[in-house]
Order: C-alpha cells, then sequence, then structure tokens
C-alpha cells in the first residue's frame, strides 16, 4: 500500500494513457457492447417492474403533464392520508435518467418513434444511460484506489467486484435498477470522503455532501453512507472526538453542509406536500416495514433463497481483506466494517428480506463501491507475501478460486436469466440441481422451489 504521505509525489509522476486499471474499465465498456443480444427481438424494453416506477415520473411530467398520476396508467401508487395517489417509489433515479430521456425525446421526433415514452430511442437511452453511469463509478473507483494500491492490484480488484458479483448482472442485464445508479453514486461519494480528508479541501466535503443527500433520495435507508465520512481514520475514541470537533468547528459551513445534502431531496418533499399535503410521506404504505426485533441475518448471508455468501461467494475475500486491515488499515477498516454491519443488520430486518424479485442479495449491490476496499487490501496482500514460495502458492491457489467464482457468477446469471434460478423461490435443492449444468427437466426443477408467502411475510412470519 502506498502511504499517505507518498500520495502527491504518486500524482506527480507521469502514467501511461493505457493502464492496466485503465485496461479494466474499458473491458467493462467492450463487453456491455456484446450483451445487448437480448435487446434484439423489438418491442422488448427495460421498463418493467420497478424500472417501469422510478421513469414515471418522467413520462408523468414530460408527456402526459400531469404530476397527479390521475391519466391511465400501470404505476404502483400508494394513497395518501387525503386520498391523493403517488408513487410508492422516489424520484431519484427519474433524475438522473433526466437528461438521457431528453435525448431520447429528441430522437424519437426526429425520426417519427412513438414519442409516448417507451418506443426504442426511450430503451436505448435509458439502457445506455444507466451503463454510462456504472462505467463513470468504475473510473471514480479507480481513482480512489490508485491513492493506495499499484494499478495491477487496482485492474485486478475492478474486474473482480465485477465479474466476480452480482454487479454483473446489474451493469449487464437489468442495469435500469437502482443498484447501478447507486454503485455510481457510492463510487464518487467514497472518492471524495478520501480527498477531503487528505487535502483538508472542504470542497470534497460539500461534493459528497450533495452526493449523499441524492443517495437518500433514491433510497432513504442508504443514509448510512454518512458513517463512512464520519467514521474515516477514526480507531479510537479520542479520534471519534476529535473527528467530532472537526466538524462542529466547520460553524457556518456546517449549514451549507446541510444545505447541499437537501438540495437533491426538496424536490421530493414539495412533490409529497402539494400531493400528499405532508413533507414527509412514507410511500409504501402501512403494510411493509421493518422487523427490528427479528433480523433474519442467517438468511440474509447463508440462505439457499438469497443469501449473500452463497451467491456470492467473492465475498469471502473480502471477510479476509477486513480481518487483515484490522490491524493494518483502522481508517479503512472502521468505516467499512461498522457501515456493512448496520446495512445487513437493516436488510435482514426488511419484511421482505429478500428484497422480491432478485439475482442474489440485490440490496447489497451498491456496497460493493465501499466493499472493493477490503478485496483489493487482500490482493495486495498476496503480492506483499515475504517468502518466494509461499507467494506462488497463495498467488496460484487464491486466483484459482477467483476464476472460479468468476465463471460461476456468470454462469449463475446466464441460469438466472434463462429461468433456471428462480427469481424468489431458490432452495437448497433446486441450487444443487441447477450448480453448474443447464441440463435440467424445468418441470421436475419447477417443484423444488419453494414460493415465499408474502402476506404472512408482511405479518412477520419471515422464515426461508
Amino acid at each position: 500500500m502506498k502511504s499517505v504521505e507518498n500520495i502527491n509525489i504518486y500524482k506527480l509522476i507521469g502514467k501511461k494513457l493505457i493502464t492496466p486499471s485503465v485496461f479494466s474499465v474499458l473491458t467493462i465498456v467492450l463487453f456491455t457492447l456484446f450483451t445487448f443480444k437480448y435487446w434484439i427481438s423489438w418491442p422488448v424494453h427495460p421498463f418493467l417492474m420497478d424500472v417501469d416506477q422510478y421513469y414515471s415520473y418522467l413520462v408523468a411530467q414530460f408527456i402526459h403533464h400531469d404530476l397527479s398520476f390521475s391519466f391511465p396508467h400501470q404505476y404502483w401508487l400508494i394513497e395518501a392520508p387525503n386520498h391523493h395517489m403517488v408513487p410508492k417509489v422516489t424520484m431519484g433515479i427519474a433524475i438522473l435518467n433526466l437528461p438521457f430521456f431528453v435525448i431520447a425525446d429528441n430522437l424519437a421526433y426526429a425520426f417519427d418513434f412513438d414519442p409516448l415514452g417507451y418506443s426504442a430511442p426511450y430503451s436505448w437511452c435509458i439502457h445506455f444511460g444507466a451503463i454510462f453511469y456504472v462505467v463513470i463509478g468504475f473510473w471514480y473507483l479507480r481513482k480512489s484506489l490508485l491513492l493506495f494500491f499499484s494499478e495491477w492490484v487496482v485492474a485486478i480488484s475492478l474486474i473482480l467486484i465485477l465479474f466476480g458479483t452480482n454487479l454483473f448482472y446489474y451493469t449487464f442485464k437489468e442495469t435500469e435498477m437502482s443498484h447501478s445508479y447507486l454503485f455510481f453514486l457510492f463510487s464518487v461519494f467514497i472518492y471524495h470522503t478520501i480527498k477531503w480528508h487528505f487535502t483538508n479541501n472542504n470542497k470534497y466535503l460539500y461534493y459528497l455532501s450533495f452526493i449523499a443527500g441524492f443517495i437518500a433520495l433514491i433510497r432513504p435507508t442508504e443514509v448510512l453512507v454518512l458513517l463512512i465520512p464520519l467514521l474515516y481514520q477514526v480507531s479510537t475514541i479520542q479520534k471519534l472526538r476529535e473527528k467530532l470537533v472537526l466538524i462542529v468547528n466547520l460553524k457556518w459551513k456546517l449549514l451549507l453542509v446541510v444545505f447541499l445534502f437537501l438540495i437533491p431531496i426538496v424536490p421530493q418533499l414539495i412533490f409529497w406536500k402539494i400531493n400528499t399535503g405532508q413533507f414527509f410521506f412514507f410511500s409504501y404504505g402501512s403494510s411493509e416495514g421493518f422487523f427490528f426485533a427479528d433480523p433474519k441475518l442467517y438468511s440474509v448471508l447463508f440462505g439457499w433463497r438469497k443469501g449473500w455468501f452463497i451467491y456470492t461467494p467473492l465475498m469471502i475475500f473480502v471477510v479476509f481483506g477486513l480481518i487483515l486491515m484490522f490491524k493494518k488499515w483502522k481508517n479503512m477498516f472502521v468505516p467499512v466494517t461498522v457501515y456493512l454491519c448496520l446495512n445487513v443488520y437493516l436488510i435482514s430486518s426488511w419484511w421482505d428480506w429478500g428484497f422480491g424479485g432478485a439475482h442474489g442479495m440485490r440490496a447489497l449491490v451498491q456496497c460493493y463501491a465501499f466493499l472493493v476496499f477490503p478485496l483489493a487490501f487482500f490482493v495486495n496482500w498476496l503480492f506483499q507475501i515475504n517468502k518466494t514460495w509461499i507467494k506462488l502458492v497463495s498467488i496460484s491457489l487464491c486466483f484459482s478460486v477467483f476464476s472460479f467464482f468468476i465463471y460461476l457468477n456468470i454462469y449463475q446469471t446466464w441460469l438466472f436469466k434463462n429461468s433456471l434460478m428462480h427469481w424468489d423461490s431458490m432452495t437448497k435443492e433446486a441450487y444443487c440441481y441447477t450448480f453448474l449444468t443447464a441440463d435440467v427437466d424445468r418441470v421436475y426443477l419447477e417443484t423444488l422451489f419453494k414460493h415465499p408467502n408474502y402476506e404472512e411475510l408482511r405479518k412477520g412470519i419471515r422464515d426461508e
């Protein structure tokens, strides 16, 4: 790892245009171009289920000019106390999609496509826009990681976090889900967090505050990301006190930080006030909530339905990385570990801890922007082993496992895409039956699935 003192020197060193980590980011783009085959059968479009709900604000405002959603629609609306109907989801994704929607709208009129928001130009522009955000997220992750690790460690880590996790699926298949956008925001957020601490320049604090507002708008529970800058470089109670003093000493600048955090959120608050009579409105309704006294931690981590370590086994190396970081890199260990533990607890406490239709534990996908750091630490540790023969054996063994996990992840993505892995009903028997094979009896496979009872889940009967 590079020391903090060496960072400025490193930035002054001339860099090649195509370095290993740059190449890994370019690989993401090139690989993406070969994954659009499922789009050929038109009129297939990405605006289904959750994605259509995020997108609904744009259609309502710019196509129907009716944010009261009184036009005929297929959207999930919740009745407010004043009996007005409002979308279940917030407008954060719609705001990020807006530039690409505008491009699509102009293309639709220019080339005589249906201008109602669901024709080819809208589908392609929103799809490419989501991928654009993911690629920018990887670019920022590269910038952050290079402050601590070599080009090769960064390149390997970026490739692993993409091809070895379900971020692969949510980048190349269901790209328009919230996780791709949040991954981008998390990546930019961690970069500005690190830069603020290294430079003491408050402009980075302002940036991260604004980005945190966007994150909270898209998924309010992800306001937990604020723990990262709060606990970064905090390894003792004394350092925590010093960090709190630093924040208090911002004085009027702290008001600016809060103001910037609220800027992305204010349009949603105004929308709710106009349509519900309240600035704060829980749009998921009374039938959905948390069961904090009954977190399904084991199911979230190891359950056959969606278990994180079952469907994303690469995360085992993240755990190893965190263990290694405990002694040698507490500056990053404390914030990442505290954030991860609290986030897993929240996810485990949600009434539907599996989060509906998903490939693996999708609620954790955006966290990979943080978890790539312990993964990179582990990869870096491999290269720093002193004894040559131990290093060679360790690298050979670990990279063999890395390769297998990448292959397993891509193959499971293919199985999921072809409905050989169920979106919410996987069991141990179904997983073993389809493990690394597509030669299955689909009728028999259906008997191995166990479909959740969502009504009981809402009541708190939440066993796997």
